[in-house]
Order: C-alpha cells, then sequence, then structure tokens
C-alpha cells in the first residue's frame, strides 16, 4: 500500500468517537469555542475568504495573536479587492 492507503485504513479502522465536531487535530482552539467558525461559516453560506476572516478573529486570543488579526486583515484586502475592483 501506499502512503494514502495507509492512511485511509487506518482512518476506517478508528473507531467512531462520536461527532466529527467533538475531535480537533492540533489543539482546542476550535473545539472549545461555543460555535466552532467553521460550522458558523458553513450554516451562513460563507466563501472561503470570507470564512478565513471569521476563523482568524476567533482564534487570535488562543493561538497566534497579533499575526492572526493581521491575517484577518489581509483577507479582507483581497476581499476588497476582488468584490469591488472599480472602488
Amino acid at each position: 500500500m501506499d502512503g494514502l492507503d495507509d492512511l485511509c485504513m487506518d482512518w476506517e479502522e478508528k473507531p467512531a468517537r462520536g461527532s466529527a465536531l467533538d475531535i480537533q487535530v492540533g489543539g482546542g482552539h476550535y473545539k472549545d469555542m461555543a460555535i466552532q467558525p467553521w460550522e458558523f461559516c458553513q450554516r451562513n453560506r460563507l466563501t472561503f475568504a470570507e470564512s478565513c476572516v471569521i476563523k482568524y478573529v476567533c482564534r487570535h486570543r488562543v493561538k497566534n495573536g497579533r499575526q492572526d488579526l493581521e491575517k484577518a486583515i489581509h483577507n479582507i484586502q483581497m476581499l476588497i479587492e476582488l468584490e469591488y475592483p472599480d472602488a
């Protein structure tokens, strides 16, 4: 088996542990929130770029601090350029 097959086999063999919302790989900065950013974004049909803004703003206090806010600003700047090119 190649690496991908091994990964899929490992995933399939793991026992079900409830909802995927209860699991976070690499920390707890989303799982510990009342509403996970990805769920909020999905339910509100936000675009990828809009979702990134929400994600970075929600996690800045518990993950990367100022850098996450700068990433949110950068995503907003890109959104402005793409959505309002003539403004």
